[in-house]
């Protein structure tokens, strides 16, 4: 851009190193009635450019409702509907932008931003598709109708409200109406994913579909088909940590890895249960630690049993959480398993490792593990029982699977960022690892910042504080 009088660019003139320039050197005139150029459009206030994960779920067939059903009716089944699917998305910390017609949007990362919300995004969905079933269990008896979803879910930057209004559109961008076209793309009971949320949760499955040709949109767009019906609880598959293909040579932690080693070999030898911690500021290579100890000991002569499961810094009844998930992987559960269906298979289970040797009542301590999950046997019910007996027969329950698993060889169980873990998941671990028998390295915990086990002060490497069972000194 040029002065009429000045031959010069602006650019030259204002910013040669000299900021403060009151003339322009070109021309002499006030840098003040220089043309200046247009500024920078900034977001307007109560606005920011965030990376939001967007889902879009739309029942199908809502028409053919329409027609068969009365106006009250359809509008009471569409509230149920609308309800169930609120609660499911704000327990992975979603919230729910609005209502259209009979779909749904709602957004991870908005006003609160978490690292995790395209894994949030997609396990709301599994969670929504879930719940839509036991709605459907409620409406097909009295209606005769029973509801389809489809999703499409989408990662990118929006422009985004600082704050959640009802009043505000609270984020407009091209990620908006990608994750659109992919609900509308999706089939029904299907999750189409676009790529870059895909990439985000590596942990999870998916199955590939070919380029979709989006309505609005001149380049084909890349999305997955996220695997709903897997083992061991909600979709996370193993440790999500790294980047994939990517690997290069632990350096710097053969000590802590040796103590590690040191530990299982201890355990193993005396057939008592040891409580590991491994602590430290994030990045610092606890997980990798981890997953070399376990590389090291598999290796090894005896490969161990391992257990794996992780902590959730949300959502509601998570408090055994990790506990739920190893029991969901050892069982077979299914997500798109029913309460019935569960309860036979942890029943089951209950049946091969529960036996009378190691559990008074074997079929009561099986439905103390199955209400770990939230599912309860009809014939034995916890939830009208005092929170101390049913924590007192969990802890039990729990003592007496870990030491059946041990007694087949050795057991290593491991929980992940037990930084927040709820108090009485932490008292259940302190009572396995004091009165459980058999070798048991576990749960080693791994936690990015210090809890009630362990303390620490400033960046360091991973920290290990080891809990040896007052059993092992025979009292």
């Amino acid at each position: 851009m040029r002065d009429a009088a000045c031959p010069r660019p602006l650019s030259l003139v204002r910013y040669r190193g000299r900021p403060g320039l009151r003339f322009c050197t070109g021309c002499g005139q006030p840098v003040a009635q220089v043309a200046q150029p247009e500024p920078e459009r900034s977001p307007e206030r109560g606005h920011e450019r965030k990376l939001v994960t967007i889902l879009f779920a739309d029942l199908t067939g809502s028409t053919s409702l329409g027609e068969r059903m009365d106006t009250e009716q359809l509008q009471h089944l569409l509230n149920s509907f609308f309800t169930a699917m609120r609660e499911e998305i704000e327990a992975e910390g979603g919230t729910v932008e609005k209502f259209i017609g009979d779909a749904i949007m709602a957004a991870f990362g908005v006003p609160t931003a978490h690292e995790d919300d395209p894994a949030r995004a997609l396990r709301a969905a599994v969670r929504m598709l879930q719940r839509l079933e036991r709605v459907n269990n409620d409406v097909e008896p009295r209606h005769g109708v029973r509801l389809n979803l489809r999703i499409g879910i989408n990662t990118g930057e929006v422009l985004a409200t600082t704050e959640a209004r009802p009043d505000l559109v609270m984020t407009t961008g091209d990620a908006v109406n990608v994750a659109a076209r992919l609900e509308q793309t999706a089939q029904p009971g299907q999750v189409l994913v676009a790529e870059r949320t895909a990439r985000a949760c590596p942990g999870m499955a998916f199955v590939d579909v070919p380029p979709l040709h989006l309505r609005g949109r001149d380049a084909p767009v890349k999305a997955l088909s996220l695997v709903l019906a897997t083992a061991g609880g909600t979709p996370e598959g193993a440790s999500a940590r790294g980047i994939a293909g990517l690997w290069a040579p632990m350096v710097g932690r053969d000590r802590e890895l040796g103590l590690l080693t040191a530990v299982y070999g201890r355990a193993a030898d005396e057939g008592h249960p040891h409580l590991v911690t491994i602590y430290g500021d994030a990045g610092v290579g606890k997980s990798r630690l981890t997953a070399e100890f376990l590389s090291a000991v598999q290796d090894g002569p005896g490969s161990p049993t391992i257990l794996r499961g992780r902590c959730l810094p949300y959502g509601d009844g998570v408090t055994y959480w990790p506990l739920a998930e190893i029991l969901k992987g050892l069982a077979g559960v299914l997500d798109s398993d029913p309460p019935d269906e569960t309860r036979a298979k942890i029943a089951k289970l209950g049946r091969q490792r529960l036996t009378a040797e190691v559990v008074p009542d074997p079929r009561r301590a099986a439905a103390a593990l199955a209400f770990t999950l939230g599912v309860e046997d009809p014939e034995i019910s916890f939830s009208s029982l005092p929170p101390l007996q049913v924590q007192a027969e969990m802890h039990a329950a729990w003592r007496a699977f870990f030491s059946s698993v041990a007694a087949d060889g050795p057991l290593i169980v491991v929980i992940e960022d037990i930084h927040w873990a709820d108090g009485s998941l932490l008292d259940l671990i302190e009572d396995v690892a004091d009165r459980a028998q058999g070798p048991c390295v576990g749960p080693v915990s791994v936690a990015t910042r210090a809890h009630r086990y362990a303390t620490y002060v400033g960046r360091r490497p991973p920290q290990l504080h080891e809990r040896v069972p007052r059993s092992a000194f025979g009292y």
